[in-house]
């Protein structure tokens, strides 16, 4: 089963993700702090599990997510593995965006501080302006795997 949970944790994390329009002028620091990210995570192999716990709701949907956690003694052991693999994704993304907004902070208010945050677009400014950034901010988008995400 695939069901979306929705984070809004990590307020920085929107320099990749989605987020709210931003004021130009602004900078990265002050954008984020006005910020909310929604993550997706994908959870498996919890449609049995589902059938019977939370029949009639749909199966990838975050009410689905939460009927199932009211249930958390009774899943199945590939249910609780499947939800807790997906927690471990969660962390292991955000910190990965966490690490690249403290390396690239100074870069994206030099650079790209009059870029809306949100839908990668500061990402974007940064790959374009690799030849002018520091190398832990490169080295940090592509250790992460989110400079893709600005050269899409």
């Amino acid at each position: 089963m695939k069901i979306i949970k929705t984070a809004s944790t990590l307020i920085l994390a929107t320099i990749f993700m989605s987020g709210v329009a931003m004021a130009a002028s602004e900078t990265l620091a002050e954008k984020l702090s006005k910020s909310v990210i929604m993550i997706e995570v994908e959870v498996n192999s919890c449609n049995a599990d589902a059938a019977i716990f939370c029949p009639g709701l749909p199966l990838n949907s975050q009410k689905s997510f939460m009927c199932l956690m009211a249930y958390a003694d009774n899943l199945s052991t590939a249910c609780k593995l499947g939800i807790a693999e997906a927690a471990m994704t969660l962390e292991m993304g955000m910190l990965a965006i966490d690490y690249s907004i403290k390396a690239c902070e100074a870069d994206a208010d030099k650079f790209c501080l009059n870029v809306e945050a949100g839908e990668g677009r500061i990402v974007s400014c940064l790959v374009k302006n690799e030849a002018k950034l520091g190398s832990q901010c490169v080295n940090a988008l592509k250790e992460t795997g989110l400079w893709e995400l600005g050269v899409r």
